[in-house]
């Protein structure tokens, strides 16, 4: 609320303060609470610059007893002229109402001076919260980005790692394909066989010491054959032509798996895997010429089943539900023809 504990400017206070706006003579004001009234107790001028001035106006003003408010005008300007910093004085030995007070109206006192012109804001129990170091301090957090979980720190690091893969000697002939590692000539050739129709699944994986893609496994398998397969511990690339029925027709779908078990893996590697995998699928698409009907991800074995193929392949439709339309209320419908009867 801005109006906490009912203390407003003086007048004296208000003409200070359109004084102040564009001033370069003043380069402070000190501000207290007497009477029940914000007043304007000292003025300081502008002896040097902002840097020069600031410990001896703020720091020379702090007493270790009293709070107060300090409006100190900086040398750079924005659109409605100089900006400023409010420094709201709370000392640790002051009395505890008087910070109470102090800390109440200091909605006021913005609402007063005006939120356009404040830069800044800084609070202090210590003088070395309000000294220019301080200040500088204040800017360097306010600029830093918020504090991150663990989860939210990896998921950064995958999406930098994604927009700027590193290219090594063993890298550079293979950015004509978009490939960020790689791919072994097993695993090539693997690839060619499933495109082919001699082989239905290929399993690879990343070999971080010599930036890599290597074949995993390849075969020819069922989908529980290819749940057994699937690591637990690490992330894995598996290609897979996938046959089943569809409304009475046989039909092959190739499919593109992604699995990354969660947080059983290093970070690295998730940040590695997710990075390698879109020129992967390229590699897979524009090289092999393999066509994915679709691009899945899992977190673990047990998730790859035969119903969540179909499913991710042929999703329910919604179905169409007819709407009645409501009955008229009574009395709101035709006119009704009664016969009178006679009772028997």
């Amino acid at each position: 609320m801005s109006h906490q504990t009912g203390i407003q400017g003086s007048d004296e206070l208000t003409a200070a303060f359109a004084k102040l706006y564009n001033s370069d003579d003043t380069r402070m004001l000190l501000i207290l609470i007497e009477n029940e009234e914000m007043v304007l107790s000292k003025t300081f001028p502008t002896q040097g610059s902002e840097a020069e001035d600031w410990d001896n106006c703020v720091l020379a003003t702090a007493d270790e007893k009293e709070p107060c408010y300090m409006i100190f005008r900086l040398d750079s300007r924005n659109a409605s002229g100089y900006e400023f910093v409010l420094i709201a004085w709370s000392p640790d030995f002051a009395h505890i109402k008087k910070k109470m007070l102090y800390a109440a109206t200091r909605a006021t006192l913005k609402q007063t001076f005006g939120m356009l012109h404040l830069k800044a804001e800084l609070f202090g129990t210590v003088t070395d919260d309000i000294s220019y170091a301080g200040y500088q301090r204040h800017l360097v957090s306010e600029a830093a980005p918020p504090p991150l979980t663990e989860e939210e720190y990896e998921k950064a690091e995958i999406r930098k790692a994604e927009t700027g893969v590193e290219i090594g000697a063993s890298t550079k002939h293979q950015i004509a394909t978009g490939v960020a590692f790689p791919v072994e000539s097993k695993a090539m050739s693997a690839l060619k066989d499933l495109k082919a129709g001699k082989i239905t699944y290929v399993q690879m994986s990343l070999d971080l010491s010599k930036e890599e893609i290597l074949l995993a496994e390849s075969g020819s398998y069922h989908v529980d054959k290819i749940q057994s397969l699937v690591s637990d511990d690490e992330p894995r690339y598996h290609v897979f032509n996938f046959k089943h029925n569809h409304e009475g027709d046989t039909i092959e779908s190739t499919v593109f798996i992604y699995s990354c078990p969660g947080f059983k893996c290093s970070v690295k590697q998730r940040m590695m895997y997710s990075t390698c995998k879109s020129p992967l699928i390229d590699v897979v698409e524009d090289e092999i010429k393999l066509e994915l009907a679709k691009k899945l991800e899992i977190g673990e074995s047990a998730e790859l089943t035969q119903e969540f193929l179909y499913d991710q392949l042929h999703p329910a439709k919604t179905v169409f539900k007819q709407k009645f339309s409501r009955p008229s209320r009574p009395g709101k419908g035709g006119r009704r023809m009664v016969r009178g009867g006679q009772e028997s």
